[in-house]
């Protein structure tokens, strides 16, 4: 005989609901992280990777009174690589660090199987920082 298995039935809210903060949600229009100002969007699913967060999934009409109040780059320490002109970047306070020198790597320990390849937009979501060499 053979085991059924048994998939949850994950029942999505529909009234307005109050996350708590620091809760990643998924909503028909995409991911988002609650904060104290807000709900922050997360605009791929390559930065939403870098968190790795646990998503509950949600609707619209549950958050629709949550304000948008901007988008999430990705997690400090991430290693990203912007595909169109080929410059690796590491994120460290929400800023990109450019860096210069593969060295780097060594010096810091960092994993060349990290870094993760992103777009110009992607990129562009963090501000210039200082440059490693």
């Amino acid at each position: 005989m053979f085991k059924r298995s048994r998939k949850k039935n994950i029942i999505k809210p529909t009234s307005p609901t109050n996350y708590p903060y620091g809760t990643c949600i998924e909503t028909e229009a995409g991911w988002f992280l609650i904060r104290e100002r807000g709900r922050f969007r997360i605009p791929t699913k390559r930065v939403l990777e870098s968190w790795r967060f646990n998503v509950v999934p949600s609707s619209e009409s549950a958050v629709k009174h949550v304000k948008i109040s901007g988008k999430m780059g990705f997690r400090d320490g991430s290693l990203i690589k912007n595909v169109a002109n080929g410059q690796i970047y590491l994120i460290s306070r929400n800023k990109r660090m450019h860096i210069t020198n593969p060295d780097i790597f060594d010096r810091y320990g960092f994993d060349w199987n990290s870094v993760i390849l992103v777009s110009s937009d992607e990129t562009n979501l963090h501000d210039d920082g200082e440059v490693l060499d």
